[in-house]
């Protein structure tokens, strides 16, 4: 398995709104692979407030078995 592990959500962020859950493993964004904290981190920069985003997300079922789950939103604008 190849992805980003998610370790943290932070209340009231983007990624809380969208249901991330602590041990997520994120494995595409907008159908981009990301193996690595860096792909991830250059994947999001490019991205622009408003612009729709889907993540590829694999989350623990149980017994070591993963299902694959998308989570859809909008790029939030910057907080000001």
């Amino acid at each position: 398995m190849k992805g980003v592990l998610v370790t943290e959500v932070d209340p009231a962020s983007f990624a809380e709104d969208i249901g991330f859950l602590r041990g997520d493993v994120i494995a595409e964004v907008n159908h981009a692979a990301v193996g690595s904290v860096a792909e991830y981190r250059r994947t999001v920069s490019g991205l622009k407030p408003g612009q729709d985003v889907l993540f590829k997300v694999l989350r623990r079922s149980g017994n070591n078995q993963f299902d694959t789950v998308f989570l859809a939103g909008a790029v939030p604008a910057p907080e000001q």
